[in-house]
């Protein structure tokens, strides 16, 4: 999923910094820079485990090279021992 373009609503963009404290930089960050591992999910929905300042977990929708950010939030220590297994 190398040059995924990412899309975050308004509405999504709010939910994530005030819910979660993800700011959208950090996000993006951490896909860029932190070696994300993706889980295929129903249809077109998968989930993103990265780690660049934190663990972070993405669920989103894509098609096409075009995601779109359903929610992200901080990993559970679940997701984060997945992220780190080999």
């Amino acid at each position: 999923m190398k040059n995924m373009i990412i899309y975050v609503s308004p509405d999504v963009e709010e939910k994530i910094l005030y819910k979660h404290r993800i700011e959208l930089e950090e996000l993006k960050d951490a896909l860029k820079y932190g070696k994300p591992k993706f889980i295929k999910q129903e249809g077109k929905i998968y989930i993103a485990l990265t780690h660049h300042l934190r663990y972070i977990t993405m669920i989103f929708e894509y098609n096409k090279s075009f995601a779109n950010v359903i929610t992200a939030y901080s990993s559970s220590e679940a997701q984060i021992k997945r992220y780190n297994k080999k």
